[in-house]
């Protein structure tokens, strides 16, 4: 007994120490020990409490289900007993509390009562309540991982983007969520991220892709951001569906290109004549799309004249000097000599001023000019094939 009464005085020694409130039981649950945590937390002194049973901190719905006996039957089978509930304090506000229960034995072995440890979690909860319902929330697919890459949360948009009910999700490694070709490399990033995690986006400039339950992919934005939890380092990734924006920007792409082709037609003027009208300005992709269409036109028509006509070319700068005599030079590779024409005084002082080197390029005032010029090297060139068709019959002859 003198043991017993000595293990009795170290555990309230020790209750008075700690910020939980803890109270020792008899084996029918009536309290016989109270620190002064359990007062600050229920507002009960423990002469208030003391030869009563703990129940009193019960709300009736679990009185009702005798939830006491619940505790003490399952701390008496397993030697622990955890649970989580609602109480009630002296003034009858109530609050949620995280228990332990444990059974207290003697030295021969049998029950001496329990010790019951109570700890309030109201406010983690309500934090947790509120992140919960800032996640369900957000508009972005919302996935946490944890450093083994196993999923521990998702919200609602991640059910809906993937296809997936939450249970199905989580406890899987979060590449479940990668298209098969690309899970070796992502185990990979996912774990330098844990070794240096930072609030990052993931791949910038890269095209990403996210797999659905039934295997089809998407293209994705993702945002990663640590969380330090009670239960360690996790991840949040913040998942973009981004096949809209794609499919815009697609769309913008082909009407850009479209209207730049429109708004430089290779026209056929003459025979083996082509005219190619420059109006705006001329960057590389345009200039790269320009010579495209028009070395198919010669090749397609067997052309031997190109005018490029550049009175709608606000202005001529180095950069649109060298668009236009790559343009020429690749011309002339297809058999095809070229005229510039529409050169305004101002932008053939430009041109000067910049000391811009157009070689042997021939150039016109208008489009008339430089259309009479080409027809003339038609003909031109006509004699001359003649001529030299002649003198070759003369030789055979």
């Amino acid at each position: 007994m003198s043991d017993d009464g000595t293990r009795l005085r170290v555990l309230e020694a020790v209750a008075t120490l700690v910020s939980d409130g803890i109270a020792t039981l008899d084996p029918q649950g009536v309290v016989v020990g109270w620190n002064a945590a359990a007062t600050e937390l229920t507002g009960y002194e423990a002469d208030e409490v003391i030869g009563r049973s703990v129940s009193l901190l019960y709300t009736e719905e679990d009185t009702a289900r005798d939830l006491l006996a619940t505790e003490l039957d399952g701390s008496r089978g397993s030697g622990r007993f955890e649970t989580e509930g609602v109480r009630v304090r002296k003034d009858g506000s109530r609050f949620r509390a995280a228990v332990v229960v444990a059974p207290l034995t003697g030295a021969d072995g049998e029950l001496t009562g329990f010790v019951k440890v109570l700890r309030d979690v109201t406010s983690r909860r309500a934090d947790e309540a509120m992140f919960n319902a800032l996640l369900e929330s957000a508009p972005d697919a919302m996935v946490i991982v944890d450093p083994d890459g196993r999923i521990t949360l998702v919200n609602r948009q991640a059910e809906i983007m993937f296809g997936y009910h939450r249970e199905e999700l989580v406890g899987q490694t979060i590449e479940v969520l990668v298209p098969q070709r690309l899970r070796g490399r992502h185990v990979h990033h996912r774990d330098g991220f844990f070794a240096a995690a930072q609030v990052r986006p993931m791949g910038v400039d890269l095209d990403l892709f996210g797999v659905r339950k039934d295997g089809s992919e998407l293209p994705v934005e993702i945002s990663l951001s640590p969380l330090d939890t009670d239960r360690g380092r996790q991840v949040c990734a913040a998942i973009r569906d981004v096949t809209e924006r794609r499919e815009q920007a697609e769309r913008l792409r082909r009407q850009r290109d479209e209207i730049m082709e429109l708004s430089t037609p290779v026209i056929q003027v003459w025979d083996r004549v082509l005219a190619l009208p420059i109006i705006g300005t001329l960057d590389s992709g345009r200039a790269a799309r320009l010579t495209e269409a028009l070395l198919e036109k010669i090749g397609e028509l067997q052309a031997e004249v190109v005018i490029l006509d550049i009175s709608g070319v606000p202005t001529v700068d180095t950069l649109v000097a060298q668009h236009l005599l790559k343009t020429v030079q690749a011309a002339t590779l297809m058999g095809a000599s070229s005229i510039l024409s529409g050169v305004r005084p101002e932008t053939a002082q430009a041109i000067v001023h910049l000391g811009i080197d157009l070689g042997r390029l021939r150039s016109r005032n208008t489009l008339r000019e430089a259309l009479q010029l080409a027809l003339q090297i038609v003909r031109d060139r006509s004699s001359a094939m003649s001529e030299a068709a002649a003198d070759v019959a003369g030789a055979a002859w």
